[in-house]
């Protein structure tokens, strides 16, 4: 799907569909009520407020987006088992909805994946699938499988019923504080900051905050396609894994980012350290990547600043 303006209804050339976007967020918010819970937003300090994705079920935001993937996908293949690429929160989603609907789930994970991460997807009761070194080769394995044994495969980053329902975060956003001036989002795959920033402009009601993505400086594919329309440095390790690596080839975000995100800015190693660190001592244990938002909020306010109210997502639990 392409996207050259902020989106409210959305045509898809190559589905020969027309999607309302505010709708689709509205149903989706409906549907995964009874799955999810509202998270506090609440000011941390004097500067700015946090939204506790951290408090989600499963810990961390991509229940919501695995919950309305779920209950839209068809039958036959849902009920047969659930297929996912993961470093480990959408993982632990789609183990929880199996866990609800007695579904089994198959996660495939990079070869590279940290054992603790492994150990805490099996106990949760997936089905665990070693497979590439990147993103994009997992994913295309898993794509594969799914479709091989007929299963659904769940993405969070290109897929508009996984992303409607992460939009139900704006809907929250926008009833707890509906006055935000600057939203800043972590963003790895993408799919996050397509969601806001896509619900923000197809929801009259929300408001229109300046919406910032936020990757570690040691992996930045979305911040430079953002700024440069490609990829321009060779991602390194970073200790916010749960940013690292390519996005899906057919991600929303490389259609939508242009139009629905203000920036693309970056944090490094140190930055995200420091916030890690700092939410620790407000008793707030993320892991580091959630904690991407907050670094750069600490930088800005070190720096030139941003005006008004400010939010930062606050994306999943240690």
């Amino acid at each position: 799907m392409t996207a050259s303006h902020p989106p409210q209804v959305e045509q898809s050339a190559s589905e020969g569909v027309t999607v309302n976007h505010a709708f689709e967020i509205r149903a989706a918010t409906r549907r995964i009520g009874t799955h999810t819970v509202r998270t506090p937003f609440h000011p941390l300090g004097k500067d700015v407020l946090v939204k506790r994705e951290d408090l989600q079920v499963s810990g961390s935001f991509k229940i919501r987006g695995a919950v309305n993937t779920y209950l839209t996908a068809a039958r036959e293949r849902r009920e047969r088992a659930l297929v996912t690429v993961s470093t480990g929160n959408t993982g632990r989603a789609l183990c929880a909805i199996g866990r609800w609907f007695s579904v089994p789930v198959h996660v495939f994970v990079l070869e590279d994946c940290d054992a603790g991460k492994l150990d805490d997807l099996r106990r949760l009761g997936a089905t665990v699938h070693v497979a590439g070194r990147s993103f994009l080769a997992a994913g295309v394995m898993a794509r594969e499988f799914a479709d091989e044994h007929r299963m659904s495969y769940c993405s969070s980053g290109a897929d508009w019923d996984f992303l409607h329902g992460l939009g139900s975060i704006v809907l929250e956003l926008h009833d707890q504080h509906p006055d935000l001036d600057t939203l800043f989002v972590p963003v790895g795959g993408g799919g996050l900051a397509a969601a806001v920033g896509t619900a923000y402009a197809a929801l009259p009601e929300a408001g229109k905050p300046r919406i910032i993505g936020v990757q570690a400086a040691n992996s930045r594919p979305i911040h430079d396609f953002f700024h440069f329309g490609r990829s321009t440095a060779e991602a390194s390790p970073t200790m916010a894994d749960c940013l690292a690596g390519e996005p899906e080839a057919d991600a929303i975000i490389l259609d939508v980012a242009r139009s629905v995100l203000a920036d693309v800015v970056l944090v490094s190693e140190p930055e995200i350290e420091l916030a890690t660190k700092h939410l620790a001592s407000y008793g707030i244990t993320v892991e580091p990547g959630a904690a991407a938002g907050y670094a750069a909020h600490l930088a800005a306010i070190g720096g030139d600043g941003v005006t008004g109210k400010t939010g930062v997502l606050l994306t999943g639990m240690a």
